[in-house]
């Protein structure tokens, strides 16, 4: 019964014409001064036709359709479900299950933000716990002024940085609520990026040129300090013996430049690109192309443009924009 008013509604305009035509039969009929039983046969005549020839048919395409809008609003997610009907829906119940799968998708999507919420927030903590041994790893070795234990905590420092760059990768899906942008003077930023590898620097015996400037710049501190380790993370890597030399250009370019073993041509297109390493990065078997994607992914969130220019075999410059009259070189 239900469906029956559904059909007679969504199909009132039909009804009404086939009604309106009836009635000027009628009339017709009427006019030529049929008697009343000859009026009524062939009215009963013409309903029997129009109620077997299109009022049924059309009944059970009607409901044949209504199932499957039935169907697909308990599967909203089988696409295999037997759709293939005629493109005229009723008009009633399209509408629902539209909205009711509507529904179905905002909660699911609910559901899939809440399972990602708490993966990312297990994650944070696993990596936040990990950093409780490895800091007792660091005492410890620290202890034993020796040559293995100095290799030994250049490894150390290394498993330290992936976390940290795990953790930045997860902190990436919240970044705008962690955001808070302020004037920071540029020379200390570098200069706490660069407080971190310092170890590093002497153990490989690279040389530090940090040339003397005052520049303040108006972004996010910790989120450009991690930019800072991850270039020059990855400076330090790709670089086995010569120097890396930041210094400031045209008033608001930061420019970091390295003697190390450069990026191939072929490859500069896509050094941004999550998980490329490169000819040089699977040649040296420790890139996980995970360092400039991240990079970038922060500085395109800082609107800071950044370009890397490389030679193979004399070394890398990479050109962060920090000032906003130079946004032409993005």
């Amino acid at each position: 019964m239900k469906l029956l008013k559904r059909y007679l509604k969504d199909r009132r305009r039909a009804l009404l014409c086939a009604l309106t035509l009836f009635a000027v039969c009628a009339f017709l009929l009427f006019l030529y001064a049929f008697s009343i039983e000859d009026f009524c046969y062939l009215s009963a005549v013409l309903a029997a036709v129009f109620l077997l020839f299109f009022i049924f048919p059309d009944f059970v395409s009607y409901r044949k359709k209504a199932q499957a809008l039935s169907l697909l609003k308990e599967h909203p997610l089988q696409s295999s479900l037997p759709l293939s009907f005629s493109p005229s829906l009723p008009e009633e119940l399209l509408l629902h299950a539209l909205e009711e799968l509507s529904q179905a998708q905002r909660e699911l999507s609910a559901g899939v933000q809440k399972d990602r919420e708490d993966l990312m927030d297990y994650y944070a903590l696993w990596v936040h716990q990990i950093k409780t041994p490895l800091t007792a790893m660091r005492l410890i070795l620290q202890s034993k002024p020796e040559a293995e234990s100095e290799a030994l905590l250049q490894e150390l420092f290394r498993v330290e940085r992936y976390l940290e760059m795990l953790l930045g990768y997860l902190r990436l899906g919240s970044f705008h609520q962690d955001l808070r942008l302020e004037r920071c003077e540029l020379r200390m930023l570098v200069s706490e990026a660069v407080k971190k590898f310092a170890p590093v620097f002497l153990y490989q015996d690279i040389r530090l040129e940090l040339a003397p400037f005052r520049k303040e710049v108006i972004t996010d501190r910790k989120w450009m300090v991690f930019v800072l380790e991850q270039l020059i993370s990855n400076a330090l890597k790709y670089t086995k013996e010569g120097s890396l030399s930041i210094r400031l250009e045209e008033e608001s370019t930061l420019v970091l430049e390295d003697t190390g073993i450069g990026i191939l041509p072929e490859d500069l297109p896509r050094i941004f690109e999550r998980g490329f390493t490169g000819f040089q990065g699977r040649k040296e078997k420790s890139s996980t192309g995970l360092g400039l994607y991240l990079a970038k992914q922060v500085l395109d969130r800082l609107r800071t443009p950044i370009k890397i220019t490389s030679v193979p075999g004399k070394g890398t410059v990479v050109r962060l924009f920090l000032g906003r009259e130079d946004l032409e070189h993005y």
